[in-house]
This record gives structure tokens, sequence and C-alpha cells, in this order.
């Protein structure tokens, strides 16, 4: 044994934060940064959405008005009425089979 009288063991007292104290904060950050970020793709996902919606609309519109551009040319070249045009309008006729010439290459 020693002679010199054995002081107690005693832990110095800590002041301030422990040292776990830095990685919380880390950490506090990391979780308000991706907080930040769930927060950008939601309105970044909603401002595409509502492109994509205005898209489909105008693809919509596109589709019918080809649907009545086609009715119309299927109108304007219909066979009955190209016919009527050209007796009437232009005062042609349907020739005689003696008028008939056919050409050979």
């Amino acid at each position: 044994m020693s002679t010199q009288a054995e002081l107690p063991l005693v832990a110095p007292e800590r002041t301030g934060l422990p040292r776990s104290s830095g990685w919380l904060f880390i950490v506090w950050v990391l979780v308000v940064i991706s907080a930040l970020a769930v927060a950008y793709s939601s309105h970044w996902s909603r401002v595409l959405l509502n492109e994509l919606a205005a898209e489909m609309d105008q693809r919509e519109n596109a589709q019918a008005e080809w649907g009545r551009l086609i009715l119309e040319q299927s109108t304007w070249t219909a066979h009955s009425r190209v016919e009527t045009l050209a007796t009437n309008e232009l005062k042609m006729r349907v020739p005689e089979a003696s008028e008939v010439i056919l050409v050979k290459p």
C-alpha cells in the first residue's frame, strides 16, 4: 500500500454541451435540408403535373380539330360534289364513247 493518502476519484465537472451535440447539430441540419428538398420536389411535381394537364388538353383540342378538318376535306372532295361543280360551274360533261382517245406509251 502506498504511504500517500488516497484521493477519492471524482469525475471532473463537465461544463457546456456534451461531445455528441456536434453530431446532433449536423443531423439536425441534414433533417432540415431534407425537409426543404421534400417541399421543393413536391412543388416541382405539382408544377409539372399542371403542365402535363395543360398539354393533354391542348392535344385533345388538336385531335378534335383534326377530326373536323378530315370531315371537311372529305366533304370538299366528295365525288358527287366535284361532279356537280364541274358540270354547273365549269360547263364540263362526260365525253361520249366516240370522243374518248386512248393514248399508248
